[in-house]
Order: C-alpha cells, then structure tokens, then sequence
C-alpha cells in the first residue's frame, strides 16, 4: 500500500469512528508505521529485525471531561471498545472549567518528506552501509558497534470539528561507537532519505576520535572553556526542551522561562527555534491535534521570546491560536517543540578550537540528568572523545569528567558558534559551540 493509499485508509476509519460517536466531540489519532533495525558490534551484525506497530488514540469530550484511550489495533471492534474506555474515563474524571473545545480544521501544508527507496530498503542494503563504517574501523584495527534503522511512519488526525489530516515520512539513522584499545569515538548521520546518509564518514569521523583517545591522560575537575560539537549541543538543546520551552510547565509557573517572557536569559548570540516545515530537518506539517506546524522562535538574541503551545494552552494564556506543538494527549508533557534549531555563527569548527587558549573538545554527553529545572542545572559524562585544547591545537586525549552546569548559563559565555548546522538524531539543526568555564566536577577512570 503506498502512503496515499494508507493516508486516506487511515482518514476513512477515523471518520467511521467520529461519526458514529455519541460524545459532544471526539478525536482519533493514528499513527501506523515499520521500522526495520540492523544491529552491529564487534564489526558484525548481530541483529537485523522489524517490527510493524500501530498506535492509535481516541479522545472524547463529554461536556468539560476529557477521557483518554489507545489502542494497537485498526479493527472497528477494537477501536469502539477504545472510545467506550475513553467515555468512561471522561465521565470519571473533573471537569477542565476552561476547556475550548477541539482544534477546527486548518489548512496544512503537503511536505516532501516520504522517499520510497527508503522505505522498501533491504537488509541486504543496509548491511552494505554497515559494511563501510566497519571497514573504516578495521583500517585502524578497531572495533564498530551501533545501529541502522530505516522507517516509514503514517500520522492521521480526524476529529468532530472537521479535522481531516494525514501526512506520511520515511526516516534513516545510522550510529556507530568506534573502539580502539582504549579508545572510543562517537558519529552519526540521519536524513529523510537513506541515500544521504553518508556511512563511510560516519566509519571514518568515529574511528579517528577512537585512534586518537587512545591512552587518554587525567585532567583535575574543575571550570574549562569549551568547544562542544554539534552532538553536544543538541544535548543540551534538547534538554531546554522539556524543562524550559513546553507551554503546560510555562503555564503552571514551573518553566524557567515562567513570568520572564521579553527578558534576558542567554547571551545575545543565542537564537533557538522550532521549524518541522524546514528541509534541514526531519519535517512533519502537522501536530498530534491536526494543528499546522509552525516556525516558533523561543529565544531570540538572547531574549525569551515564546514557549511551545497546543489548542488548550493557548487559549489559557490567550494567544490567537496554537505554535502547533500538540504531543498526543495521553503524553504528559502535552506540547512541546520536536524539531530545535540553534542559530549558527560566522566561523568553522577549527576557528572556534584555534581560537581556544586552553580547553576541552568535546563530542558528545551521555546519562544527562537534570538537577534543578528551574535553573537549567544538568550533569552528565563526556563520552567517546575528550580532547585537551592548547594554544588553538588539539594536544591529546584527556579521561572522561563529569560536569555540572547551568545551561542558561554557559549560553551567556558563547565565545563563538559555527556557521555549519549539523541535524543530529533528536532532531535538532545545531551549530558546534564554543564556551568559557564551563563546570567539570567529577573524573573517571576512563
């Protein structure tokens, strides 16, 4: 079945569903995909499967009760029974004084984000991809393990107002860990098209952070200027996500940007939006409520300017209409922005390391955790590639650290951000970034 013909399957049982229901509104999502998974270590595969999944969510209205359910299945039976479990929950549950009804209809826009080659590609293909970072591992007597997964994914929004969407993607992401003794190193691609995804650079870019790491040398905790690359980056961006940029947190007075809207919380270089119409990302045109996307800028310049809202958050904090930000209304977090971009700068990575006197080079974090939201602190590891910076030169490998930092914070000590944007995983469209002192506060042994 081709997406056209899965959009409009998908549309037709949802219009089933809402006109046969006797709820003063109603809302069915669908989301019907296949992902398939080729697993590698040791520089062989060791796994290749799919998986076909269905998840589908039915949201009712019976005056201001709202009652939530899912299912797994597309069969009428199955999706009755869902809608009475989500009658029951609405009649069980308080009433939202304030509740404004459904999103209408809007017009949305038709995005270029399915590729059929990605869709139907083999194991046999994706082991050919696999094979290159492999190669590039046993070039320098390394290991490779990680993962490439390729997906195609159906999401239909149908509701009682007249809201009648649907929009179908396909994507590829490849991973890979390098291991060189005692060395490790880190690299990634995702696109829309696996033909994009460049696996020999991938191979190539982890396995020299990993011949380069090897016999890395202790370095004392503490306050150290920074480059961090875009994989680290995206990290924290995506942490701001949940703690800073979601209307339902903004709203409840538990954001950081809480009251402070058209105030300085970053350096003036500092530019973060959300764009799923943009072509560097992973696109999508619509929200989880059949809402338009929009692009939403959070923080401009340095300023806060606004936080990611659905249909119900909006009206609340009465703005004319949703960012188009809606999660699934079974997701507690409610909206938040899915597709980040960091604005870059004017230099290239190696200016920004040149441009360090002495610091640290970091490829990615790993077990991030937040310790205080309100003040944007997180802590996490250094992982796959730590290097130690002097006099604008690499100098050598440095044992993981721990850090600690108040990520509002160090945006306020940009020394510098690349004019390259890289999509990392998330997705997130980022920069590399340099910073001063930032907080190291634990070793390792590794």
């Amino acid at each position: 079945m081709n997406p056209a013909e899965r959009e409009a399957k998908l549309l037709q049982i949802g219009a089933d569903l809402v006109q046969t229901s006797t709820a003063d509104e109603t809302e069915v999502l669908f989301i019907e995909g296949r992902s398939f998974l080729s697993r590698f270590s040791r520089n062989h595969i060791h796994q290749s499967v799919g998986t076909e999944e269905i998840f589908a969510q039915v949201r009712v209205v019976e005056g201001n009760r709202i009652g939530c359910a899912t299912s797994s299945s597309l069969q009428m039976q199955a999706l009755r029974e869902t809608w009475e479990a989500a009658l029951a929950i609405a009649r069980a549950s308080e009433p939202i004084r304030d509740w404004p009804g459904l999103p209408p209809p809007l017009r949305t826009k038709k995005l270029d984000a399915y590729d059929d080659a990605t869709a139907e590609v083999s194991a046999e293909a994706r082991a050919t991809r696999v094979a290159e970072v492999v190669a590039a591992a046993q070039a320098k007597r390394g290991e490779a393990a990680g993962a490439l997964e390729t997906e195609e994914s159906t999401l239909a929004v149908a509701n009682s107002r007249g809201t009648a969407v649907a929009a179908s993607h396909t994507r590829a992401t490849m991973h890979t860990v390098v291991t060189c003794a005692d060395g490790s190193g880190y690299a990634e691609d995702c696109s829309t098209r696996l033909s994009d995804l460049d696996a020999r650079a991938v191979g190539r870019s982890a396995t020299r952070k990993a011949h380069d790491s090897r016999k890395p040398q202790a370095l004392p905790p503490g306050r150290y200027d920074v480059v961090l690359e875009p994989v680290a980056v995206a990290e924290w961006i995506e942490m701001l996500s949940y703690i800073a940029f979601g209307g339902k947190l903004f709203d409840e007075g538990q954001s950081p940007l809480s009251g402070h809207l058209g105030e300085k919380v970053t350096g003036w270089e500092v530019t973060i939006y959300d764009d799923a119409l943009d072509r560097r990302t992973l696109r999508q045109p619509f929200d989880y409520e059949g809402v338009p996307r929009k692009r939403t800028v959070l923080i401009e310049a340095g300023v806060a300017k606004a936080v990611a809202t659905n249909f119900y958050r909006a009206k609340r904090m009465g703005r004319h209409r949703s960012s188009g930000h809606a999660l699934p209304a079974s997701t507690s977090y409610e909206c938040l922005p899915l597709h980040l971009f960091m604005k870059g700068g004017t230099q290239s990575e190696r200016e920004l390391v040149k441009g360090m006197k002495r610091g640290l080079l970091v490829t990615r974090f790993h077990y991030t955790n937040i310790l205080d939201p309100m003040k944007t602190v997180l802590t996490g590891m250094t992982r796959d590639g730590l290097f130690l910076v002097e006099n604008g030169e690499v100098v050598g490998p440095v044992k993981n650290l721990r850090y600690t930092e108040n990520v509002f914070d160090a945006f306020g000590r940009i020394e510098g951000l690349s004019r390259k944007l890289t999509l990392v995983r998330n997705p997130c469209v980022v920069p590399a970034v340099r910073m001063a002192g930032v907080q190291f506060t634990g070793a390792t042994e590794f």
